[in-house]
């Protein structure tokens, strides 16, 4: 208890004093928050600038700089997500078969028409057993019970299954039509939909939500609207499985009943190989993942690495958190015993670091080309940092922002190399006057 009281009563700061000549007073006066930063060249044991850098905050979604060098390392760069293709052959009619088993890997990039092109030998084939999807790589909940319940079904929280098609999304495309005429949609998956959409001159303004099994849409596109794609997560991600792979099933002409399979002790053990798919490599996943900051890539890759670390045998999401320690300190010889990682995204409020071992990670990082390249640059396109034009043209940086926290870390490339890393907590203004502050102070580095 002294230590916790010792952890938040130091870092909790009113920034009326002005504590930094870098963070202007007056946006603070009347909002208390704490803040912690650190600044350094990549190359010397000195550090340039810090304030707060040991207490321990909530590093939002920089907490994917952690699950990114720590997969690069663990499963290298060259990693690849494979899914297969089994048949059961019968043991009367060789020429027959009884099952087929699509055996899953946790791919947090498989597409539709990846499931096309896997399946494509079977086609118009009628199969006499089951149409088994094997989902045992993950043994873990579909969602970590660290995140809050208002994530769960929003568009940037899906749920992370062995088995994730189009990110386990389901997306509705709206379009307009006359003025006080309903829109026209279409949905990327056999889900019934109410829209009680209208295409009006009003700013648009739609929400999804679920009644049962059906998708409720409300609200108003404006006219000038092209195409509007609105995602949302599945109710029963079991169900949402289901409908993806019969649709595949049906184009192809393949008949036969699905079942998903769990438990591996359930799954046939007399199995032929007939065709597989392999993802982009690891470090063309995390490219652009990290670039828009994608939560379901990083999730998935937070479990692909503890399944491998501990042979495909994980059953919690909370187990992770003592094996990235152990992966950081194999691969990078640094000690985060005392911090906290709970998933692969930095979606949960309860992940817990120090500001100064992930400086320390990110000078170790540097190293890596693969790392570097996927971090994003000011004003890019399809990145977090797109509107971010005050930062320097130099810059490679992560961006951490849920609510009442944002973050922001990487590196500005000149004149020298140095790694920064800040972290705001608890403040009350809009993330955008944050993003100012923290701009602002990575731009007068010297």
């Amino acid at each position: 208890m002294k230590k916790l009281l010792y952890i938040y009563g130091v870092i909790i700061l009113t920034l009326i004093s002005g504590c930094s000549r870098n963070y202007p007073d007056k946006l603070y006066e009347k909002k208390p928050a704490y803040y912690s930063y650190i600044v350094g060249n990549v190359k010397s044991e000195n550090v340039d600038e810090e304030y707060a850098s040991e207490v321990y905050v909530t590093p939002a979604s920089c907490q994917k700089v952690v699950t990114s060098l720590i997969a690069l390392k663990a499963l290298g760069p060259h990693y690849h997500y494979v899914t297969k293709l089994f048949v059961v052959p019968s043991k009367k009619n060789k020429k027959a078969i009884n099952d087929i088993v699509i055996k899953f890997s946790g791919d947090p990039t498989l597409r539709d028409e990846d499931l096309l092109y896997l399946l494509k030998p079977l086609k118009n084939t009628k199969i006499n057993g089951r149409i088994i999807l094997d989902a045992t790589t993950f043994q873990t909940p579909y969602y970590s019970p660290n995140i809050m319940i208002d994530d769960i079904g929003t568009d940037y929280a899906s749920p992370v299954s062995s088995i994730n098609i189009n990110k386990n999304f389901i997306t509705l495309v709206f379009s307009p039509t006359k003025i006080g005429k309903d829109a026209v949609f279409r949905v990327n998956a056999d889900y019934k939909v109410n829209s009680n959409v209208k295409t009006t001159i009003e700013k648009t303004s739609i929400k999804l939500s679920w009644d049962g099994e059906v998708i409720n849409a409300v609200g108003n596109i404006n006219i000038d609207e092209s195409l509007l794609f609105l995602p949302i997560s599945p109710k029963t991600i079991d169900l949402y499985s289901i409908k993806k792979v019969q649709t595949i099933l049906n184009i192809l002409g393949i008949k036969g009943k699905i079942e998903i399979i769990n438990d591996k002790n359930n799954i046939p053990s007399n199995l032929k190989l007939i065709n597989e798919i392999k993802s982009k490599p690891l470090k063309d996943i995390i490219k652009p993942a990290l670039k828009i900051s994608d939560n379901s890539v990083f999730d998935s890759l937070y479990l692909t690495v503890i399944n491998f670390y501990n042979k495909n045998d994980v059953k919690k999401w909370n187990e992770g958190d003592a094996i990235v320690k152990a992966l950081a300190k194999e691969y990078y010889s640094i000690d985060f015993s005392d911090g906290l990682f709970v998933d692969g995204s930095g979606l949960s409020r309860y992940n817990r670091i120090q500001p100064k071992k992930l400086f320390l990670l990110l000078k170790k990082g540097i190293t890596m080309p693969e790392f570097v390249e996927a971090l994003a640059r000011p004003g890019e396109d399809k990145s977090t940092l797109k509107k971010r034009t005050v930062l320097p043209s130099t810059v490679f940086a992560k961006t951490g922002n849920i609510s009442g926290v944002s973050c922001l870390c990487g590196y500005r490339m000149d004149p020298k190399p140095k790694a920064f890393v800040i972290m705001i907590n608890s403040f009350a203004p809009p993330k955008e006057d944050v993003f100012v502050i923290m701009d602002n102070f990575v731009k007068k580095m010297k």
